[in-house]
């Protein structure tokens, strides 16, 4: 019985020593190992890249509306009033003078110094020492100026009652409307172109 445990435990160290050999001569079955591969994991531990603006944003200003300026260039002249201005140079050297028409007499006076600058010239007459009333009203060309080589001038007075003392004057207007003084004369009215006595002139001024 001994031997035969021994016989067996020497075949079973004989055959393990027998597969240990196959095993390191590499003439077994090779045996697939088996890789286990495990990606590695980033983990991102960094802020997103945020690229700065190069310059600074343009703010521009709020839009100020300024009103369109119009130059209004006016031409004016100025105008002083009427009684501010110098009346004009009254008729001088007045002198009761025949008409040729009937009923009809001439006031005579010195020529004005500047014929441009008369308007009109006025003639007033008063009947029975009233009130001097207008008689007719004429520009420088509807009158005589061509007495005594255009140094003196002449203007109608009509409708002169006949035998009735009378007195009678001329004025002279500017270009701005003013009125002159006057002298007075006194005459007769007698005839058509009969002669006409005069008074002595007297000074005062037209109303």
């Amino acid at each position: 019985m001994r031997s035969l445990r021994l016989a067996a435990t020497v075949l079973a160290l004989t055959l393990v020593a027998a597969a240990c050999s196959d095993d390191d001569s590499g003439d077994g079955d090779a045996v697939d190992e088996v890789t286990t591969t495990t990606a590695p994991v980033t983990t991102t531990t960094t802020q997103p890249l945020v690229t700065p603006p190069t310059t600074a944003p343009v703010v521009l200003p709020p839009t100020t509306i300024v009103p369109e300026l119009v130059t209004v260039v006016t031409t004016s002249t100025t105008v002083l009033p009427a009684e501010t201005v110098a009346p004009p140079v009254p008729p001088s050297n007045v002198k009761c003078r025949a008409g040729s028409a009937p009923n009809e007499l001439t006031v005579e006076f010195d020529a004005l110094p500047d014929p441009s600058a008369v308007s009109k010239i006025r003639v007033y007459v008063s009947n029975s020492s009233g009130a001097m009333v207008t008689n007719g009203e004429y520009t420088v060309s509807q009158i005589d100026t061509t007495r005594a080589g255009g140094s003196r001038w002449a203007a109608r007075a009509r409708g002169v009652e006949p035998g009735v003392p009378v007195r009678l004057t001329a004025t002279s207007f500017n270009q701005l409307g003013r009125e002159s003084g006057w002298y007075i004369v006194g005459g007769l009215y007698t005839g058509p172109g009969e002669a006409c006595g005069s008074l002595p002139a007297t000074s005062t001024t037209a109303g």
